[in-house]
């Protein structure tokens, strides 16, 4: 059996040629040592190189951009410059042309409905009634005056006499005496108390408008 230094050398030697030996890797304590120290030492050695030519490598990419960038830029700057402005009025022309225009909304048929128009009422004037500042009009005397007294009353004498189908003007008024309903007027022939109508209801004096 080899010694533990012959072992740990050959552990050495396998490490450095990447040549693993699995059964004395796994049965020889003294070889697997020499083995893995020999490795991490290589590995540290392969990695200290690698740390000191990082910046030498980006420093070579910088150098590789900066060329590329030159090289590259009027190119980019020529077709950019040979692309034409969009006109944003034409494009928002073209889609107004090309959108189908909205059909207009028929509106729905209105069905008129009966109505009975309401003719306004027609206002039939009060009829005139007997006041003073009123008209009255002499009627119903046979073609016969009317006579106006001094004083309400058939006693009192008489002033004049009132043609039938006169007017004149109520200037006081009622006074009831003798029967009668006496109202003061006056006329172009005159005035004086003439009683509104007779005993048996025949009107003398008819209120007009």
């Amino acid at each position: 059996m080899d010694s533990s230094r012959d072992m740990y050398e050959r552990g050495v030697a396998d490490a450095e040629r990447e040549d693993l030996n699995l059964f004395y890797y796994q049965h020889y304590y003294h070889y697997r040592r020499g083995y893995d120290e020999a490795r991490r030492k290589l590995r540290h050695v392969v990695a200290q190189p690698g740390r000191n030519a990082l910046p030498i490598v980006l420093g070579g990419g910088g150098v590789l951009l900066l060329v590329l960038a030159l090289v590259f830029l009027p190119s980019l700057s020529s077709l950019s410059g040979s692309r034409r402005p969009v006109d944003m009025g034409v494009v928002a022309e073209e889609n107004l042309t090309t959108s189908p225009s909205p059909r207009p909304t028929e509106p729905p048929e209105i069905t008129p409905v009966n109505q009975n128009v309401l003719e306004p009422a027609t206002l039939t004037p009060p009829p005139p009634v007997m006041q003073v500042g009123g008209r009255v009009q002499i009627v119903n005397l046979g073609g016969a005056p009317l006579r106006a007294r001094s004083q309400p009353g058939i006693g009192f004498p008489v002033q004049t006499r009132l043609p039938e189908g006169s007017q004149a003007t109520i200037a006081e008024g009622p006074v009831e005496a003798d029967s009668y309903i006496w109202w003061r007027l006056e006329s172009e022939a005159g005035g004086g108390w003439s009683a509104e109508r007779s005993l048996e209801g025949v009107v003398w004096l008819q209120p007009v408008p």
